[in-house]
């Protein structure tokens, strides 16, 4: 037990001793003032390949920048028109193809779903149950999650379509049914429990009452009303030399051999919290361009150039020739509580609002982490897309230019 006790003692001395010996990142950010230095410095700091940010004030743009590399290997700059996937800011972007829909008269908020759809969801949890599209907009609709990445097609669209996907995932003789388990057993409103699976569905109503799809509705109708020429929700649409290469970031401890990313989130978050190797320790894998069957949950291409447009139109409920997106009406519904205080205090029509008090939307997949937040009130908000997958590093860098862009 001795020998024991003193292996370990010495084990434990040596790897304090390694510790105050290894390289670790300079991280210089904190003490730059000027926003044009201080990005540059932060990216170092994180990893981040590429960056594009935009700040909103009283309803206009004055504010738009892009750093970095889109494709690391080409050398290619992020420029104010290099799409980004969007992730999970697609979602609200759909929320206003839907609320147009109600607008229309082709959707309404409280009717149940399955009046619209070509076939019949039915939780086999709960009986009698009445999903509507307020329930999917909030996340309540007693349907569970799904993210599944073999699921995803490399550098093109799925071969499976939008309808396939969902019929397969909740119709009792779909292929991946498997006995409901992409059902809750709560009744629609009675918990919130974020579900893409549930944002696809949402996003399969347009299809069901246009006869287009989202997609082509979007294309069509949507993104030219808001400038947003480039934008897309599919692969086919976009040249994809245009698109920024998402990449994961791989970190070493130096001279150990010992190397992790997000694919080894424990490990990752060991050696970023306590070693913080330097830049040169780190390396960027790049992914291919995924196409999702689900979509809807967060398939948009988009630029920060036109981002900002979809922002400014928002804040302004008008589009690019001065037209309303919406009535008033479906205007303040897009920003009302969706649910009773007991559920969520912070859901709203897709939107949500975070611990800054501001309402927006986050988005992360694989090499992509973007954010867009603002202040109703006020029309003042902030754009940020990076091509980089979520770490602990990335999450704080991305709170840290959150915050300096609230302050500007």
């Amino acid at each position: 037990m001795k020998k024991f006790c003193g292996f370990v003692l010495v084990l434990f001395f040596a790897i304090a001793a390694l510790w105050f010996v290894l390289p670790k990142q300079q991280n210089v950010s904190q003490s730059i003032a000027e926003l044009e230095l201080y990005l540059p410095a932060l990216m170092e700091e994180a990893a981040i390949p590429g960056l594009a940010i935009a700040r909103i004030k009283n309803g206009q743009t004055v504010l738009l920048q892009t750093y970095g590399k889109a494709n690391i290997e080409t050398g290619a700059p992020v420029t104010k028109d290099t799409l980004f996937n969007l992730a999970s800011i697609s979602k609200p972007i759909m929320g206003l193809v839907l609320l147009q829909l109600v607008d229309q008269g082709k959707l309404d908020l409280a009717q149940d779903i399955n009046n619209y759809l070509p076939f019949k969801v039915d939780n086999p949890h709960t009986a009698e149950e009445k999903i509507t599209l307020r329930h999917l907009a909030s996340h309540s609709s007693g349907i569970a999650d799904f993210y599944d990445i073999n699921s995803y097609a490399e550098n093109q669209d799925p071969d499976i379509s939008l309808g396939q996907h969902l019929t397969s995932l909740l119709l009792a003789d779909g292929d991946n049914y498997r006995q409901g388990e992409h059902f809750l057993p709560q009744l629609p409103g009675e918990k919130r429990q974020y579900s893409n699976l549930a944002a696809g569905l949402a996003g399969y109503l347009v299809e069901a009452t246009t006869g287009m799809s989202l997609a082509q509705y979007s294309k069509a109708k949507v993104f030219p009303a808001l400038a947003m020429p480039h934008s897309s929700w599919l692969l086919h649409d976009v040249a994809l030399e245009t698109v920024a290469v998402p990449y994961e970031v791989e970190q070493c401890v130096p001279y150990l051999f010992l190397c992790a990313d997000t694919e080894s989130p424990s490990v990752n978050y060991l050696i970023g919290r306590y070693i913080d190797p330097p830049a040169k320790y780190k390396s960027f894998k790049p992914y291919p361009h995924f196409g999702n069957p689900q979509y809807p949950d967060g398939g948009v291409r988009s630029s920060i150039s036109e981002l900002s447009q979809f922002l400014v139109a928002l804040l302004n409920n008008q589009d690019s020739a001065g037209r309303p997106l919406l009535s008033d009406a479906m205007y303040n519904e897009m920003f009302s509580l969706q649910l009773p205080e007991s559920v969520s205090a912070n859901q709203r029509f897709f939107w949500r609002d975070n611990e800054m008090g501001l309402t927006g939307h986050m988005g992360s997949d694989l090499g992509v982490f973007t954010a867009l937040y603002f202040d109703r009130s006020s029309k003042d908000g902030f754009i940020i897309l990076m091509n980089r997958g979520v770490d602990d590093k990335a999450a704080a860098a991305m709170k840290q230019i959150a915050t300096k862009l609230v302050d500007l």
